[in-house]
């Protein structure tokens, strides 16, 4: 196994390796998934994961809580804007449908293989899930607080149904012919979870 350069950063060489695993993680799935797979993947030695990484766990935990700040960041404007409500939805969840066309593998890691591991939904993982429903949270809040959604809306219960909703369209493109483009329905999305299904709402 021939390493990488030295001359390489240590950021680029962990990129490499979270990279790699991902791919590794997608391919295989997370139980069958082996370190030196990853290790070969990134063109690194199988000992060297192990001065980035604890192992296969750590190495999904780093990916998973990488994607959830990376996207949180980025609806960060969208929480905080003046347009309608529904507006906001939808371009909320076209950021998320985005950011799924953009890296299916790494989407079917954090959706499916995530699952996987039982490590995932302990310690530092639920901060950065909490920073996630956070986000939620305030898109929620604002349209309470302007009078576009009902004044005793259940926020943590809206926000359940709007990550499910959110997760089942999510898999069902990743596990289907992804012929459609995602991010293209989601003002219909939108208009359905805002306006409800009752006729003449």
């Amino acid at each position: 196994m021939t390493e990488r350069p030295f001359t390489e950063s240590r950021e680029q060489r962990r990129r490499a390796i979270l990279d790699s695993a991902v791919r590794v993680f997608a391919e295989h799935g997370f139980f069958a998934a082996r370190i030196r797979d990853i290790a070969a993947g990134a063109g690194v030695a199988e000992g060297t994961i192990y001065l980035y990484f604890e192992g296969k766990d750590d190495l999904l935990l780093t990916a998973f809580r990488e994607k959830v700040n990376e996207f949180v960041a980025s609806v960060r404007e969208v929480t905080a804007s003046e347009l309608p409500f529904e507006q906001r939805l939808a371009r909320f969840a076209e950021l998320q449908f985005q950011s799924i066309e953009a890296e299916p593998p790494l989407a079917m890691v954090l959706l499916l293989e995530s699952r996987q591991s039982s490590k995932f939904y302990g310690g530092a993982v639920r901060d950065v899930l909490r920073t996630y429903a956070q986000a939620i949270d305030t898109l929620l809040a604002g349209g309470v607080e302007r009078g576009e959604l009902r004044a005793d809306t259940e926020i943590p219960l809206a926000r359940r149904m709007l990550i499910g909703a959110l997760e089942e369209i999510e898999l069902e493109w990743l596990l289907g012919e992804r012929t459609r483009p995602l991010a293209a329905i989601a003002p219909r999305f939108a208009a359905a979870f805002y306006r409800g299904i009752v006729a003449g709402g």
